[in-house]
């Protein structure tokens, strides 16, 4: 994926590195935001399959995905993911905090590290 930036120029962020986004046909925007923290996106006055394949390609890139509900519905995603253009690439593993949620009560952290454990190594993936 790439994205123009302020500066007029254009940077590579890598599928595997996109948390979450999607496409909003009403504003013809492509959003995502990525694991550390950026959010961005692009005008696409003509979509054609690119919404499709932004999608295709983000879920291509997740090798173990699992929800863990904290409070409610309220939860972490604890996830590997895997870069898609390389041949035998490592895993990188993220803890995705939901909505309403803080990484400051240790119930959170404590559960979404237990789970993180318990994905790799069912996966066998440490």
């Amino acid at each position: 994926m790439f994205s123009y930036d302020s500066e007029s120029t254009w940077r590579h962020v890598g599928w595997h590195q996109i948390e979450q986004g999607g496409w909003n046909a009403e504003t013809q925007k492509l959003s995502w935001s990525t694991y550390d923290g950026s959010r961005e996106f692009i005008d696409l006055v003509e979509p054609g399959r690119m919404p499709e394949l932004f999608r295709e390609r983000v879920s291509a890139s997740i090798v173990a995905e699992r929800f863990v509900p904290i409070a409610g519905e309220r939860g972490v995603t604890v996830s590997g993911r895997r870069d898609l253009a390389e041949a035998s690439p490592a895993i990188t593993w993220h803890q995705t905090l939901g909505r309403g949620l803080s990484w400051n009560s240790d119930e959170v952290r404590t559960a979404a590290d237990v789970a993180l454990a318990e994905l790799q190594a069912e996966y066998g993936l440490l």
